[in-house]
């Protein structure tokens, strides 16, 4: 138990059951007799820059993916879970508080595999470094069938609109007040803030810079998403896996 938390020293219940093969009461009650105890992250939000050209905000595309979770008591409220369904990109930003002057951290998140396909550090939350985020995505990975966001005017750019027309992606929104029709992006920052430590120990905004992509390679590849069992490279291999098997039946094989 203390080697698991000292390699994965922010691994809930869940994840440390998951990573030592127990049941989750064992793992529970031997955590408690280490005297291990997990720090939360506190929730805030950060309003600044804004540009001022905008579109009208489009509608929920990932809301036809929802489902209520029981459809004789819709109070009860939505499940979003079959989101990850729909191929599509959900994307957001969060604010660092850095060398006394605030900085920001654009990413781009893979509904499916819950992988972090694409980010950007900027000194200003405009359109610019969510585009620029949007970009680096876009490098590297096909591109989604959806690129959803909240209604921030970051997301509303004509800058927005025209790539993910020229890529042939539907923009989507949350409604306003809504933050839960995102919350795979604010889970994700939830635990990557917090697993990213305090901020003081960096040196220069390259020392900064290089945590958050190793932070973010960590993410992606050794840490277990509970959702997963496994790391998003991990599950997104064995979707690779499933999709060249079904190739190599209907002999589509490209060499």
């Amino acid at each position: 138990m203390q080697a698991a938390h000292g390699e994965h020293p922010y691994y809930g219940v869940r994840r440390l059951a998951l990573h030592l093969n127990w049941s989750q009461n064992k793992t529970r009650r031997i955590r408690i007799q280490a005297g291990i105890v997990i720090p939360t992250a506190s929730k805030k939000r950060h309003k600044g820059y804004s540009d001022p050209a905008e579109i009208t905000a489009p509608a929920n595309a990932l809301k036809t993916y929802a489902s209520f979770r029981n459809n004789s008591r819709p109070q009860d409220g939505m499940n979003y879970s079959g989101m990850t369904e729909s191929g599509g990109w959900v994307q957001d930003f969060t604010y660092l508080w850095f060398d006394r002057s605030m900085h920001y951290l654009a990413v781009v998140l893979d509904l499916k595999t819950r992988r972090v396909v694409g980010w950007q550090l900027g000194t200003r939350h405009t359109s610019e470094l969510t585009h620029s985020a949007v970009l680096d995505a876009l490098s590297k990975y096909p591109a989604p069938t959806i690129l959803h966001s909240d209604q921030g005017s970051e997301y509303l750019s004509y800058r927005h609109q025209l790539l993910c027309q020229k890529m042939e992606i539907r923009l989507s929104c949350s409604t306003k007040g809504s933050p839960w029709q995102n919350g795979f992006m604010e889970r994700f920052f939830g635990s990557f803030k917090l697993e990213l430590g305090n901020l003081n120990k960096y040196q220069d905004l390259a020392q900064l810079h290089e945590a958050i992509a190793l932070a973010i390679y960590y993410y992606n590849t050794k840490r277990i998403h509970s959702a997963l069992k496994m790391s998003p490279a991990a599950y997104a291999a064995t979707l690779s896996n499933q999709q060249f098997k079904r190739d190599k039946v209907f002999g589509n094989l490209v060499a």
